[in-house]
């Protein structure tokens, strides 16, 4: 038995998964982040909080646990895991060496982009492809790239920060320093605040709200703008992949999984089209089996 722990931008997730892969119990908790809240604390004190419960739960001793493996948005360095930009520039580093002292078992990092990649690799939409590229629309966007079987990576350094592309010169700020990253027109953060604006709304919208909110007015003018600039703003991103990995599949994941009956057909469409411009082949183009279940997943599977 392994805990796998996914700490995304908006959203904590911690489960026990066997060795087959199988969540066998899992606690979640939707991340708010205010400025008068600490949001590290947060993180830990749930994180210990939801072992221990599921440790209770099933009568297990934590003796029995092989290891943790956190999935974690940030990237590495020099070995070790950053700094968070989407939690606030949280250490995870920091996070991780709590838990393992709290309960003195061997601990992992990675990337939580690379762990959700591990799992659609290893037991979902990506497990019949020997390249093949994971994408992790969400918070922001991440994403992992297989050549030949082999998660393409260094020894130092993750690779593959796709988010973090150009592709509006003198765009919009991002969190990373630089203006005009995919990630602030093609992330699910991007989408929300399109529609706020279009639609003047000044409450903060949930997962939900969004999705129900675009789903009941899908025929509405303005938000078939909104659709038609996301959609062209994920492409430029893909065409980018394409060029880079000629990946024979590309999964995307994350909270995008959940808007599938609302953006994938329009998507493979206008992937289509770009890619019969250019003269190069369609990839096949897939939606994450385990959606955000795969970052718990591929934590346990980091080692």
């Amino acid at each position: 038995m392994r805990i796998g722990i996914d700490i995304g931008g908006s959203h904590i997730g911690v489960g026990l998964v066997d060795e087959n892969g199988n969540i066998i119990i899992k606690r979640e908790k939707d991340l708010v982040k205010k400025e008068n809240l600490d949001i590290e604390t947060i993180i830990i004190d749930t994180v210990i909080q939801y072992i221990d419960k599921i440790m209770f739960e099933k009568s297990l001793n934590i003796n029995k646990i092989k290891f943790i493996g956190i999935a974690y948005p940030a990237s590495l360095r020099n070995g070790k895991i950053g700094k968070s930009t989407n939690l606030g520039f949280v250490e995870g580093e920091k996070i991780k060496e709590t838990i393992k002292q709290h309960f003195n078992i061997p601990v992992y990092i990675k990337n939580d982009a690379k762990c959700a990649a591990i799992c659609e690799k290893k037991y979902g939409s990506l497990k019949e492809y020997s390249n093949c590229v994971f994408l992790t629309i969400g918070t922001g966007i991440g994403g992992a790239a297989f050549i030949n079987d082999t998660l393409l990576s260094t020894t130092q350094n993750d690779l593959f920060k796709i988010g973090h592309i150009t592709i509006k010169k003198d765009g919009i700020e991002c969190k990373c320093g630089k203006k005009g990253c995919f990630e602030q027109y093609a992330s699910i953060t991007s989408l929300k605040r399109e529609v706020k604006d279009k639609y003047n709304i000044n409450e903060e919208l949930t997962g939900i709200k969004l999705y129900k909110l675009i789903n009941d007015n899908i025929q509405d003018e303005k938000m078939k703008k909104i659709e038609k600039e996301y959609i062209e703003n994920i492409c430029i991103g893909l065409s980018n992949i394409i060029k880079l990995f000629e990946p024979e599949a590309i999964s995307i994941g994350g909270s995008f999984a959940y808007y599938e009956n609302i953006f994938l057909e329009a998507l493979e469409e206008k992937l289509k089209q770009n890619q019969m411009v250019s003269g190069d082949n369609c990839p096949k183009l897939l939606i994450a089996t385990y959606k955000n279940d795969a970052g718990i997943i591929g934590a346990a599977n980091i080692v």
